[in-house]
Order: structure tokens, then sequence, then C-alpha cells
């Protein structure tokens, strides 16, 4: 399912896409973006971004964002820090415990830069690699020191654009 509008292109395997502007936009039709994200193997697709919220809002179980973190190659301690929690905190948890919204969402916006990085890469360690890779463009740090807030995952999806396309900095 493609939705378009003026600039932007809303694929459901994909975060967005820009594109090249259109000489005449089509305004007589109502445009939904819609999300995608993969956990544990399986993927969920939406309807409409509004689905995202509700199920963050829902909670994941933390037994989700362990199989996430093995197959992104994540310690405990690496998803303690994108959770912002502490490591203790986190080997506390039953592997049933429902994560709270804020953690949810990040498990989402993680799944989704995985996603996208395993599209880009074509390979999972590559992109598991390319994670931990220090990067001129991110001050000499890693991709992986950026998962902690919103901002990061739009740098870091920025950047796996720029190499999907050819551009490297």
């Amino acid at each position: 399912m493609i939705i378009t509008t003026n600039d932007i292109i809303f694929v459901s395997k994909y975060v967005f896409m820009k594109t090249y502007k259109k000489s005449k936009p089509d305004t007589t039709q109502l445009y939904e973006p819609v999300a995608a994200y993969k956990l544990s193997g399986t993927t969920s697709v939406t309807d409409s971004g509004l689905q995202v919220v509700h199920d963050a809002r829902a909670g994941i179980k933390f037994k989700k964002l362990l199989n996430l973190g093995e197959i992104m190659a994540l310690s405990l301690s690496d998803l303690a820090r994108i959770l912002n929690l502490s490591l203790r905190t986190i080997q506390r948890y039953d592997t049933d415990f429902v994560l709270d919204a804020d953690a949810s969402s990040k498990i989402i916006q993680l799944s989704i830069l995985q996603d996208k990085g395993l599209e880009v890469f074509g390979d999972q360690s590559a992109f598991n690699d390319w994670l931990r890779m220090p990067m001129r463009e991110l001050d000499g740090g890693s991709p992986l020191e950026f998962l902690d807030t919103p901002f990061g995952y739009q740098i870091l999806h920025q950047v796996l654009g720029r190499i999907e396309h050819g551009i490297f900095a």
C-alpha cells in the first residue's frame, strides 16, 4: 500500500522516504500515513499511524525487547541505556512484564530502525556492525550511542537514507 503526498511517500514497510516534487499535487484525496514495525521476527502492519500509538500505550512485553536485542546483538546494558533505565532494573523484569508506553514506543522505534537497516545493508550482521562503528558524521560516535532519544532515531534514519542512495558524508 503506497500513499503519496506532495513530498513524501508513506509505505507500509518504511518510515518515510522523500520523493521528487510533483508539478501538480492531487488535492482531491485525503491521505493518511501507514506505520510498520517488526518485533521478534514477525511484521505487524497497521492501518494508521494511530495504531502505533495505541500499541505503545497498551505496552509491549519485555520478551519482545529481548528478542529484538538478540537479533541486533545488543547487550542488556545496551537495552537499559536505550530505555533510559538502570541495568539492575532491567535485570529484574520478568519476560512477561509489560513495559510502559514510553519504553514500548522506544522498542517500536528500534524495530523500525532495525527493518530499515536490514533493508539498506541486506544482512543483519552488517547492520549490527554498522551500529557499533564510529562515524565522523556523528562526531566520532557510533549509531548505537544515538538510540536513547527520538532525535537520535531521526538522525540515524537520515544517515541510512544517504547510505541507501549512495551519498556518503
